[in-house]
């Protein structure tokens, strides 16, 4: 992608599926510090934006809660994702893209995976699909033929195909920073469309059970409401069965088997009366929720990382300035506070957004060196967060003169 020289433009792309979606964004943004998931439990409760400069423009990245989290339900999880959407959408902040991840090493569709790809079709509905990305990973764990043969067979089937049918497109993230930079090479030049699930919600105020993805989402609590009851049904027999033959052994396990469709069934049954119970002033509920969680990550954001600009020698890294490079700095929340200053400092790593983008970065070096060094190309990976130093943000504190880098 060439290079625009834009920081006020953002360019926001959703990440969804089942699994790999934390991990795709750290690799690709290089906020080493996001934290990825075990196999047992999901790490991404809530939808959560990730922001870093690519190619000249601010790049946002959205983690999503995928279905089968540990901490949430289906239907809370897409709940959520809808909540986020329409909040976004009434800021005028639309998606350019989907990124949706599949693992080559699923060789069966689970439900999830067949679930995930209906639910990305009624929520973009027929314009929206042609800024999607049906993507491939794991290809490092399987052999290329292989792979190349499954991705055929998701591309041809029933699986992806009616989504190819109606504009989406088909590419491979094998892990690395350059594969998921040509993703967004893909993505990054499409004009963002509202989504069927914004203009429904927003515009229409229609209920959310009521929306493409709110009757989909029922038909789905239906057919599992039914195929528990029918489990229930046979267990019974079976149990009853198991009692007449006095197989205590069998009784106890069907016993066991019972009591958890019951639980099953009880969660189905009440995740559908959620759903039904969703009205247009619930969901504007939600939306503030929202609105109040991403008020918290500005008011986190607004906090900066200050270096003392003794402590950034040019004669000492002047080789390294397009490389990376260790010093201390202090993590400040009211930058007019000198007392902030004083902070216990920690070790922080200089890096330069060259490694990340086509910027011409020795010429701008050239143009808009500070004395300590310094260009609005360098910046610091903190707590899941990307902090760059912008020209003329240098500030005295005591005797002490500091660089400041800010959260992008």
């Amino acid at each position: 992608m060439p290079a625009t020289d834009d920081p006020e433009q953002e360019i926001i792309i959703a990440v969804m599926g089942v699994t790999g979606k934390s991990y795709c964004i750290r690799e690709i943004s290089g906020i080493s510090d996001i934290i990825v998931s075990g196999r047992l439990h999901s790490c991404t409760d809530e939808v959560q934006p990730y922001s870093f400069p690519y190619a000249g423009i601010k790049i946002t990245l959205v983690d999503t809660p995928g279905f089968n989290n540990t901490t949430k339900s289906d239907t809370e999880v897409l709940r959520g994702i809808c909540a986020w959407m329409s909040a976004n959408y009434r800021k005028g902040k639309l998606l350019s893209g989907i990124i949706y991840l599949h693992r080559l090493t699923d060789v069966r569709t689970d439900g999830s995976s067949v679930k995930y790809v209906k639910m990305i079709q009624k929520l973009c509905g027929q314009n929206a699909l042609k800024n999607v990305l049906l993507t491939t990973t794991r290809w490092s764990d399987v052999d290329q033929v292989q792979g190349e043969r499954r991705e055929g067979e998701l591309r041809d089937g029933d699986f992806w195909g009616g989504l190819i049918a109606e504009g989406a497109a088909v590419a491979r993230f094998t892990g690395t920073r350059e594969s998921g930079l040509e993703l967004l090479d893909k993505l990054t030049g499409n004009k963002p469309i509202p989504l069927d699930i914004q203009d429904q919600m927003v515009e229409k105020k229609i209920d959310y059970a009521q929306t493409n993805v709110g009757k989909f989402m029922n038909e789905e609590l239906d057919s599992l409401h039914k195929k528990y009851q029918k489990e229930l049904k046979d267990l019974k027999k079976q149990h009853q069965k198991a009692i007449a033959q006095k197989d205590d052994l069998l009784k106890e396990v069907l016993a066991e088997q019972r009591a958890q469709f019951r639980r099953m069934l009880e969660e189905a049954t009440a995740q559908k009366k959620f759903l039904e119970n969703l009205s247009v002033d619930m969901m504007r509920k939600l939306e503030e929720a929202e609105k109040k969680r991403e008020e918290e990550r500005q008011r986190e954001d607004r906090a900066v990382i200050a270096v003392a600009s003794k402590d950034v020698s040019i004669g000492e890294h002047l080789t390294s300035l397009l490389t990376s490079y260790s010093t201390i700095g202090r993590l400040i929340y009211d930058i007019d506070d000198a007392t902030e200053f004083e902070k216990q400092p920690f070790e922080v790593e200089i890096r330069d957004q060259s490694i990340l983008s086509p910027i011409t970065v020795l010429v701008k070096a050239g143009q808009e060196f500070f004395s300590a060094g310094m260009s609005r190309s360098n910046y610091i990976i903190y707590n899941q967060g990307y902090y760059q130093y912008k020209p003329s943000s240098s500030i005295k504190r005591g005797t002490q003169n500091f660089i400041i880098f800010s959260k992008y």
